[in-house]
């Protein structure tokens, strides 16, 4: 005869081994929402990002890979039984998405008995649960990801029933390392409260996680909580399969999964428990469109995202809005660290800095300043391109330039300041000049060092010449000559016909040239 204790042993051997967890309200939401995390010993708080972020941790839809649903269903002891559902989706213009989920435990059929022992018929019992997720990438940081959840429990024991409400709060930072490390924590019922005939509520769950990509498709992943619960769990993922392995207070689960077509998912999961032995959960999901085979987690979506973001940052570089240049960077390099092969992650890097430096935020002024349209404003551009470039001698010149422009703006000299701190060089009051000034001190110095012989340093002054005035055919010709001083007759005759691309009547040139052979 299968009595109330059919429901407490339903609890039992889907709830945490520990006994101080098992009366818990709301324990159902510590079941699991497929078999790869029960496999893993639960340990989904930093790696999640699939349709089961819904249930474990919210943020992990910040990056959703695709659409996706999944379903689990599982048939415990003495005839209780657990059902999820759940579906995410990713939003159209930027990186997050959203998702709802469905989780059902209950058993049917008991005999109820009144105070005397006699049959009074059957009841059943019932927990379910509806969820609605939310979850944003680059919100507060390009690498922080942060979800919301709303849930609702309604309890229902033979005639009686009540209802708890609750939400959570999700974050995951990453990914760090070459892209191997993900951080993440989550904060169960941070809000709730309960309706009905009852003084349960929801209790405060907080959990900590890291999930690490050791070799190839090797990877580990640990959750920790205050409370002294414990969780962890490793994959190793490869072709269409994937060998798991988890363990959670002590107790050991192990899994397997499949996915095949690129679309569909078929998981696995042996659990063990201390007084009800081995169970077994089966979960199948399906990812909508496209999806590539990626360890990581990748998909044509995400690095779509990745991609627009850069592509709007190198709009916004074009446009002189370097902070908001800066920020879509950011963003793009947090979906995806390779965005753009790898090639814009310094560069992004050194912008990053260089609008740190000058505090664009609290000066709005200089960056509408930077966006004017005249040549003290492109002078700028020269010296964030040669910044990024790594040109930081070519930099430093640039930005004593624009901070002796006529029509002069405190920002420019905010920018000569932040570069003298960036590159670990002086400023030099008597170099704030303008461009064109700038460039005939620096032809005579460089003239000078030629009659004094000192070629290295006339070399250096007529490159700054250049810098400034690139089309300067005199400064060519006197950087040669400088070369050819010094013994380098291939850079010597690079400069002398550069000059004569610029000024091909230099006769007096030409016969120079031939004289020494140069051709």
């Amino acid at each position: 005869m299968r009595r109330v204790l059919a429901a407490l042993l339903a609890v039992l051997v889907a709830a945490p081994a520990r006994a101080d967890l098992g009366g818990r309200p709301g324990e159902i939401f510590q079941f699991g929402a497929n078999a790869r995390g029960l496999a893993m010993g639960g340990a989904n708080t930093a790696g999640v990002n699939d349709v089961t972020s819904v249930y474990y941790n919210p943020a992990g839809l910040g990056l959703l890979p695709a659409r996706e649903v999944t379903l689990m269903r599982a048939n415990l002891f003495e005839g209780a039984t657990y059902d999820y559902l759940g579906y995410a989706q990713n939003k159209k213009k930027r990186a997050g998405g959203w998702g709802l989920e469905f989780v059902r435990l209950g058993i049917s059929g008991a005999d109820g008995r009144d105070e005397l022992n006699n049959k009074s018929g059957g009841f059943g019992w019932s927990e379910t649960a509806m969820s609605v997720a939310h979850g944003w990438r680059g919100v507060f940081h390009p690498a922080l990801s942060v979800g919301v959840k709303g849930k609702m429990l309604n309890r229902a024991l033979a005639g009686s029933s009540d209802r708890l409400i609750g939400a959570d709060l999700g974050f995951q930072a990453g990914p760090f390392n070459t892209g191997k490390l993900m951080l993440g924590a989550v904060v169960q019922n941070a809000f709730a409260l309960s309706q009905g005939d009852t003084d349960d509520k929801l209790g405060l769950v907080v959990r900590v996680g890291a999930a690490y990509r050791l070799v190839g498709p090797l990877s580990l992943a640990a959750d920790v909580s205050p409370d002294g619960e414990f969780r962890v769990g490793t994959e190793y993922a490869w072709g269409i399969g994937a060998l798991r392995a988890g363990l959670e207070d002590r107790q050991l689960s192990f899994g397997g999964g499949l996915h095949f077509r690129s679309k569909y998912r078929f998981d696995l999961a042996l659990l063990s428990h201390p007084t009800l032995g081995m169970s077994q959960r089966l979960s199948v999901g399906y990812r909508f469109g496209q999806r590539q085979a990626l360890a990581e987690g990748k998909s044509p979506k995400m690095q779509a995202f990745a991609g627009e973001y850069l592509a709007n940052g190198q709009s916004e570089l074009q446009k002189r809005d370097y902070l908001r240049a800066s920020k879509d960077f950011d963003t793009a390099l947090g979906i995806d660290p390779n965005v753009g092969d790898g090639s814009w992650k310094e560069r992004a890097a050194r912008l990053r800095r260089l609008v740190k430096e000058l505090d664009l935020e609290a000066h709005p002024g200089d960056q509408e300043s930077f966006r004017q349209d005249n040549p003290a404003a492109f002078m700028v551009y020269q010296v964030v391109s040669a910044w990024l470039d790594g040109e930081e001698d070519r930099a430093m010149l640039l930005a004593h330039a624009a901070a002796g422009t006529i029509n002069r703006h405190a920002g420019y000299r905010r920018l000569l300041d932040a570069m003298g701190r960036l590159t670990g060089r002086k400023v030099d009051r008597d170099s704030i000049l303008p461009p064109a000034r700038l460039a005939a001190l620096r032809m005579k110095q460089g003239v000078d060092a030629v009659y004094q012989r000192r070629f290295p340093a006339a070399v250096e002054s007529l490159r700054d010449a250049l810098w400034l005035e690139p089309n300067n055919a005199a400064a060519w010709t006197r950087l040669g000559s400088a070369y050819f001083a010094m013994g380098d007759k291939p850079r010597a005759a690079a400069a002398w016909k550069k000059a004569l691309e610029i000024n091909p009547g230099d006769e007096k040139l030409k016969a120079f040239m031939s004289a020494q052979g140069v051709e």
